[in-house]
């Protein structure tokens, strides 16, 4: 109630001296409301607004004018039947009901949203084992999964590395060696070519991989390589490397999720299924059919 006059108070701040009507209680209370609503409306979202420009939509969706106002309140003193704290408990009233409409409506859709996603989540690719160890199988360390599609894809699997197996050493001057090391990546390349969402890491003897990427439309394809040297000018030699438990999940973005809800459970036909069925020719059917002419 006491934010309801200092919504009051606000309105006869800006009200001047001009042709005047007086407004009755049931729209009074309806301005009251629309000034609350507006003004916790720009409270929320820290918007400085001068009050003429707040109030005087509000009054003319009415048909009234600040000066009305300023009229109709003056004379509230002068009415015996007339209660200004009655108009606004109206007011009050009416605020209620439209939050408690506006609170079922945000479950509401707050709830079709989460079945739609829960319904188009799911497990895009899974692999309990991957064993590269011969050089037959390097064909296993990149993985692409294509095309993408708006939302999120969860991704994790656990890697094994033996490193004393898979060291390849190179002679150079003076007897020394070079060890060849390798690391694991994953990117997102886009349609136009270019990459996002780059992550790569040094293989070590094990660890878990997580990682979570937000796509959008321009994304096409999630590639994922479990191994490739760190040197560029190295060549990929023989490794021992067992990837494990490797899972990708796709969640649908909120937009696409409930749209294909929508596709899913509101069948839609502009036209019923016997208006593309052609017609038999009766004349064209066997003599001994039976038909009606």
């Amino acid at each position: 109630m006491k934010r309801l006059i200092y919504t009051l108070l606000a309105l006869l701040c800006f009200m001047g001296c001009q042709g005047r009507k007086e407004i009755d209680d049931k729209t009074l209370a309806m301005i009251f409301r629309d000034a609350y609503i507006t003004n916790a409306y720009l409270g929320v979202n820290y918007l400085n607004i001068d009050s003429i420009q707040i109030y005087e939509p509000i009054l003319g969706k009415y048909g009234y004018t600040a000066e009305d106002l300023r009229y109709t309140i003056g004379n509230f003193s002068r009415r015996k039947s007339a209660q200004l704290g009655r108009v606004l408990k109206d007011a009050e009233n009416q605020i209620t009901e439209v939050a408690t409409d506006y609170e079922k409506r945000v479950v509401v859709l707050d709830t079709i949203k989460n079945v739609a996603i829960r319904t188009f989540k799911r497990t895009i690719h899974r692999d309990s084992l991957i064993e590269i160890k011969k050089r037959a199988d390097t064909t296993k360390l990149q993985l692409v999964v294509e095309p993408l599609q708006p939302g999120t894809y969860s991704l994790r699997y656990k890697y094994i590395y033996d490193k004393k197996e898979d060291t390849k050493k190179r002679k150079k001057r003076r007897n020394t060696t070079d060890e060849i090391s390798y690391r694991g990546a994953l990117y997102v390349e886009t349609y136009g070519g270019s990459h996002r969402n780059n992550y790569s890491y040094n293989l070590r003897p094990e660890e878990s991989i997580r990682r979570t990427i937000i796509t959008d439309t321009a994304a096409h394809k999630l590639v994922i390589t479990f191994a490739k040297p760190s040197d560029a000018r190295h060549k990929m030699g023989k490794i021992d490397l067992t990837v494990r438990d490797l899972e990708i999940i796709y969640t649908p973005s909120e937009e696409l999720a409930v749209d294909s809800l929508f596709r899913k459970y509101v069948d839609i036909k502009i036209f019923d299924d016997a208006f593309f069925i052609t017609p038999t020719d009766s004349l064209s059917l066997p003599a001994d059919t039976t038909r009606v002419l």
